[in-house]
């Protein structure tokens, strides 16, 4: 019988009434969509800008936020190694300081000394190849090449490496701190991918190491702070700036007049910065050669330490800026450790740079007159990293954008589909709970119904007390059972404590009681076996409420946590559930979305292809 009338409807009043309702219903979606809509939003975000509730990401149509979340991911979501590059005192990637205009000139010139020059492994980064939350796509990308090369053996991969990790999904690389005086690179499968890569990376997605940003942030920042200028330049005599981007590292020791300055230089290139970024002057060759044979008496005791094979001292050099690792990076530090600071020149792209642009140029006037710039020297040029990468954001804001929106969905997929086992286990434990649901308890509610069993009300109600206890009181007892059993990490001690229900079943027998008993005796004269008439009359029937089972059954699989993370706790036979939690533990906000987002698809495509099955599960059984 409806609420309304067709005559009521009619009236004034019926319609306000319809109205009134259908604003109501429209504000109740209304309210159920805006969450979704955020949840959306927030699926394409990262660490940046995950606390905005804008419901378009601006990075979708403003540009200067897209070239923010391009620096996020190029220098690994670290603000410091970010102010390290462009020397810079941001605090946040989203407060980021974007260029007023590109300087195509310098940008240009840049690009051609990297061509001319190319630049050596050690001066340079790749970018976006490490994350905190986020995975970037390098990264990703580093993981496939690495298990490709090892046709995906994981054990094959730490037989070789020396690993221990258990899943792709763990591999990442360690920070290349190639400006550290304690990095060494290691010579293995991980770090030979990530050069191949970075050699073919465009050079606007590399990092470029910068000596003056890693001087500030070892021997400046420390002491004097980064807010302000005042303290350091209250602190060195002679030295005068007014911002920290404005700090150049001269490449030779500076004057006597400037004796601060000077102490903290020398002891930065004693100690702090590695010493393949030091070349000597007025140092002869013979003279290093002379120090090793004192030092190790034979050539050969020498190519023990350094791995080598040298025939004779003679062929020994100086170091020229190449990369020294190990033994012969400890010899030749302490070779000129205690040499005069004279003698010390720093090496590295800065320096290199603007020596290719006095060659190029020859007076800085030039230079100036190029660049549109009002350099004093070319001491005040700086590699134009952020002119660099803003070009490259500008020149490729659709694929960026697109990158940025499904970054997190590809993560997800990648964990769940190509590096993990959650879904495929998710899938098998739901096709069994709900196969063996619709087998195990229809056959005992056929029989509580067909056969009239002593005692059978006593059974129910005690099937229908099961449901007075919640299944957090079940779980020790059950754990134990399994263990004994040994059932742990397997599908049986998923499954088999969770097949049968007191409720399906009671709800079974209901649906069962109202069918004809005539059916049953017509089958029994012809013949039939119980077994034929449970599958071919009463199931057949049954098939409205057999609806409801299985989708009762498939959400409570679909769903199952706490008792699933306790009696299969491998990683290995993690389901879907466990799987999201320990996904959030380590994931951004927007990750987390992401992947509640892609976990509820499954629920959903259910629900449409089987509510018209569902209603009638609900209708059928209190119709007589």
């Amino acid at each position: 019988m409806p609420i309304i009338s067709k005559v009521q409807a009619k009236t004034v009043q019926g319609r306000l009434t319809i109205a009134a309702i259908f604003a109501i219903l429209t504000l109740g979606a209304i309210t159920m969509i805006y969450p979704f809509a955020i949840m959306v939003s927030g699926s394409v975000r990262s660490e940046m800008d995950e606390t905005d509730l804008d419901l378009i990401p601006p990075f979708l149509f403003e540009d200067h936020v897209l070239y923010r979340k391009f620096l996020e991911t190029k220098y690994n979501q670290r603000v410091n190694e970010l102010n390290q590059a462009h020397l810079q005192q941001n605090y946040s990637f989203e407060d980021a300081v974007v260029p007023e205009e590109i300087n195509p000139e310098k940008v240009s010139d840049f690009q051609a000394f990297h061509e001319d020059h190319g630049l050596p492994r050690h001066w340079q980064l790749l970018g976006g190849i490490r994350g905190d939350r986020t995975v970037p796509e390098a990264l990703r990308e580093l993981r496939n090449r690495v298990a490709d090369r090892f046709d995906n053996d994981l054990a094959a991969y730490n037989r070789a490496t020396g690993g221990v990790i258990d899943n792709w999904i763990n591999l990442v690389i360690p920070p290349t701190e190639w400006l550290s005086f304690r990095f060494d690179v290691p010579d293995d499968p991980l770090f030979q991918e990530y050069f191949k890569m970075m050699e073919e990376a465009p050079l606007a997605e590399r990092a470029v190491v910068s000596v003056s940003g890693y001087f500030l942030e070892t021997m400046i920042y420390p002491v004097y702070g980064q807010s302000d200028t005042d303290t350091f330049n209250a602190a060195h005599q002679g030295i005068h700036i007014d911002s920290y981007d404005d700090f150049r590292l001269p490449m030779r020791a500076p004057p006597e007049n400037q004796p601060e300055f000077r102490q903290e230089w020398i002891e930065f290139v004693r100690d702090e910065i590695n010493p393949t970024f030091v070349v000597l002057h007025g140092v002869s060759d013979e003279s290093y050669r002379d120090y090793l044979e004192e030092l190790y008496g034979t050539i050969d005791e020498l190519n023990l330490a350094w791995t080598g094979e040298k025939e004779d001292f003679d062929e020994i050099t100086l170091p020229g800026g190449e990369w020294l690792s190990g033994s012969r990076r400890a010899d030749y530090h302490d070779f000129f450790h205690d040499l005069d600071p004279e003698n010390y020149r720093l090496s590295g792209p800065e320096f290199a740079f603007r020596e290719w642009l006095e060659n190029q140029y020859g007076s800085i006037d030039r230079l100036n007159d190029s660049y549109g710039t009002s350099y004093d020297s070319y001491r005040d040029v700086f590699p134009p990293m952020a002119d660099l990468e803003l070009q490259h954001v500008l020149a490729n804001t659709g694929s960026l954008r697109w990158t940025y929106s499904v970054r997190n969905f590809v993560n997800v997929f990648d964990a769940l589909f190509l590096r993990g086992r959650a879904f495929l286990n998710t899938v098998i434990f739901c096709s069994l709970s709900v196969g063996l649901a619709l087998l195990v308890n229809p056959l005992a509610a056929y029989s509580l119904s067909r056969f009239k069993l002593p005692g059978s009300y006593k059974i129910l109600l005690l099937l229908m007390a099961t449901m007075a206890f919640p299944p957090m009181v079940t779980l020790i007892p059950t754990f134990i059972i399994l263990q004994n059993l040994g059932l742990m990490n397997t599908f049986a001690a998923l499954v088999l404590p969770t097949v049968a229900n007191g409720y399906l079943i009671f709800l079974l027998k209901g649906f069962f009681d109202s069918l004809p008993s005539e059916l049953y005796e017509a089958a029994t004269i012809d013949g039939a076996s119980e077994i034929r008439i449970f599958f071919q009359i009463t199931m057949a029937l049954s098939k409205p409420i057999l609806a409801v089972v299985a989708l009762q059954a498939f959400n409570s699989a679909y769903t199952l946590f706490l008792y699933a993370l306790l009696v299969a706790p491998s990683q290995d036979m993690w389901l879907l559930s466990v799987w999201l939690y320990q996904f959030q533990e380590t994931a951004s906000m927007g990750g987390i979305f992401a992947s509640v987002l892609i976990a509820s698809v499954p629920t959903i495509i259910i629900f449409l292809f089987a509510q018209n099955i569902i209603m009638r599960g609900i209708v059928i059984p209190v119709e007589k």
